[in-house]
């Protein structure tokens, strides 16, 4: 499939959740969205975050295992899987949210890991079942919606200081510097998982621990 670029329509769109989200981690108590919550930004400062080239918040794109048991075909997985609705609020965005990117996944799956740094295979794996099934399935869990960049202070430090700017010029900057985090790393996991892969396979020659990448030997037998 031949890359598609984003849309005026998509980035439109992605400005609308991520401000919807800002409205409500704002309100939320969730320990997940402490960290932008306690910023209390105005309103002019949350539609200067909004305006990031990609989603703020996080449906866990980065755990196959999870939406594997999310959209198993076994009637079970409900009944393991199960917990308590969110807020109104975050409800109403996982709603919103997965629509937008289930079509999306259907039509240019390579814009959905510009947006959120997925992997094909979870836009594939979002796509396979019906807009209905997904939102059943999915859209009303509490422990779907997370905080993108949840470990990394120094990229959220800088969304909530530069990234709010009034400065044009420093603020897209911060957010690029953000989106470049969210794609490279991306790369860097796909690249220890082969490295990871071709360790494991028999015969593979090995670095000696302490030597230079030039000098190789040969795994003992």
């Amino acid at each position: 499939m031949d890359y598609q670029g984003l849309a005026t329509d998509d980035l439109s769109n992605i400005n609308a959740l991520n401000h919807s989200f800002l409205a409500a981690a704002s309100e939320s108590r969730a320990e997940v969205f402490s960290f932008v919550a306690a910023r209390r930004m105005n309103l002019r400062e949350r539609a200067r975050l909004a305006a990031a080239p990609f989603l703020l918040f996080s449906f866990r794109e980065d755990e196959p295992d999870y939406w594997d048991r999310l959209l198993d075909d076994n009637p079970q997985a409900d009944l393991i899987d199960s917990s308590d609705q969110p807020d109104r609020r975050i409800r109403e965005l996982q709603y919103a949210g997965l629509g937008f990117l289930w079509d999306l996944a259907r039509r240019n799956p390579h814009a959905v890991r510009l947006l959120c740094g997925a992997p094909v295979s979870w836009s594939e794996r979002l796509s396979k079942p019906t807009l209905i099934s997904l939102m059943q399935r999915a859209a009303q869990r509490n422990d779907l919606l997370h905080l993108r960049f949840a470990n990394d202070e120094v990229v959220w430090r800088r969304l909530l200081t530069n990234g709010i700017s009034a400065n044009k010029i420093a603020r897209r900057a911060s957010h690029h510097f953000a989106l470049q985090v969210m794609l490279t790393r991306r790369r860097a996991e796909q690249r220890d998982q082969l490295s990871a892969a071709a360790c494991a396979i028999r015969g593979t020659a090995q670095l000696a621990p302490g030597r230079h990448a030039g000098s190789i030997r040969e795994p003992k037998v």
